[in-house]
């Protein structure tokens, strides 16, 4: 989706980068400050907030300690184990996600395992800069209430790094694959995700809690402001639409974001008329 910090040095340091390269022309601001809470809320129609989903980070000298995230049905916090600076493993209990190394800083495969046996495999491809193309996702043990047997993500850049369309393809247990497309404009000011050192270990562990479906939106490098999704025919040709989200941006004197007002129109095809869902997402930095 982007690039990396202009003082990648400074941040190296701070242990930020750990897995990632270098480039030049990230538009993110320079200071020391690091992603550190994520909350999603429903905006319910007498004003009340209701949480959907929540993300936590924790760091130390050598990078991320702890990733945590939460939604009504779970929670979960992975300690994140460290192997020549690259993070190898997390766990959170029984649950174990252990990542594979190719020949650079950035993971190929990743594994999660429940109690000893393994849940599902992850592969990992990259382009330019060291931005995610796909990765898949193969089930061998299906979740509760999930047909689906494997997801394969891949995701599209502009020239300048900028993601800009994510393309889901979902396999399911008979056989049958249906697909959907993202596709994504931006602001000038950056994402908040930018200010996380490790995305490859998010991606995985959100894909692996089943808590997120758009995980391009970690490899953002600008801060969203639509979001467009529809259903793929057999050939790949967009068909109906299924979302149309609109946010409403607010930042801090620094130019980080702290509140993203999302308006979403969801469309289904019995339906003619679309349902309005309205949500707050918020972000909080840890800052040195």
């Amino acid at each position: 989706m982007h690039t990396i910090l202009l003082r990648c040095f400074s941040l190296l340091i701070a242990g930020l980068l750990i897995g990632s390269g270098c480039r030049h022309d990230d538009p993110a601001a320079t200071d020391t400050c690091r992603l550190s809470t994520v909350t999603d809320q429903l905006v319910e129609t007498s004003g009340k907030l209701t949480d959907e989903t929540s993300w936590s980070f924790t760091y130390g000298t050598s990078g991320v300690n702890t990733i945590s995230a939460r939604t009504a049905s779970q929670s979960a916090t992975f300690g994140v184990d460290l192997n020549d600076n690259l993070p190898t493993r997390l766990t959170n209990g029984q649950d174990v996600i252990t990542m594979g190394y190719g020949a650079s800083s950035l993971p190929v495969s990743a594994t999660f395992s429940r109690g000893g046996t393994v849940q599902a495999t992850y592969s990992l491809e990259y382009g330019a800069a060291s931005t995610l193309t796909r990765i898949l996702e193969t089930r061998l043990v299906l979740p509760a209430n999930s047909l689906t047997r494997l997801r394969d993500y891949s995701f599209t850049y502009d020239a300048s790094g900028n993601l800009t369309t994510e393309r889901d393809v979902f396999t399911l247990r008979d056989g049958l694959v249906l697909a959907q497309e993202e596709v994504f404009t931006f602001d000038t000011k950056p994402s908040p995700y930018v200010r996380f050192a490790y995305r490859p270990l998010l991606t995985v562990a959100a894909l692996a809690m089943n808590v997120e479906t758009v995980p391009g939106r970690f490899w953002q490098q600008l801060a969203m402001t639509s979001l467009q999704s529809y259903n793929l025919t057999s050939s790949g040709a967009r068909a109906d639409m299924r979302e149309n989200s609109t946010y409403t941006l607010t930042y801090d004197a620094d130019n980080k974001l702290t509140t993203r007002e999302q308006m979403a129109l969801l469309y289904q095809s019995s339906v003619p008329t679309p349902i309005t869902k309205k949500n707050r997402q918020t972000f909080g930095y840890l800052c040195e």
